[in-house]
């Protein structure tokens, strides 16, 4: 029997660009804000700039990143019911 009343999850992800729009891997991609409680956690984009994170509650969340030279972007993330959001940081 499926379990029920369980938290459902929702996803955050995007990408992280450079000024030119390029991918910029390596950058560290963070929460900063949210609705309740959310993940302390950071995620280290791929090569494709890519990251993602699993959040258990619909809201407007603050999504940060900063870069190994210190260049940083922030972004807000808005999960619904649909249960995913997609944002884009450009570096600064």
């Amino acid at each position: 029997m499926p379990p029920t009343g369980g938290a459902r999850t929702h996803l955050i992800g995007g990408v992280v660009v450079d000024t030119d729009g390029s991918p910029a891997p390596g950058v560290s991609v963070y929460l900063a804000g949210g609705p309740g409680s959310f993940p302390d956690v950071a995620a280290l984009t791929g090569a494709d700039g890519r990251f993602s994170f699993a959040v258990s509650a619909e809201g407007v969340y603050t999504v940060q990143c900063r870069a190994p030279d210190g260049r940083s972007a922030q972004a807000s993330a808005a999960v619904g019911a649909g249960g995913a959001a997609t944002v884009v940081l450009r570096l600064g």
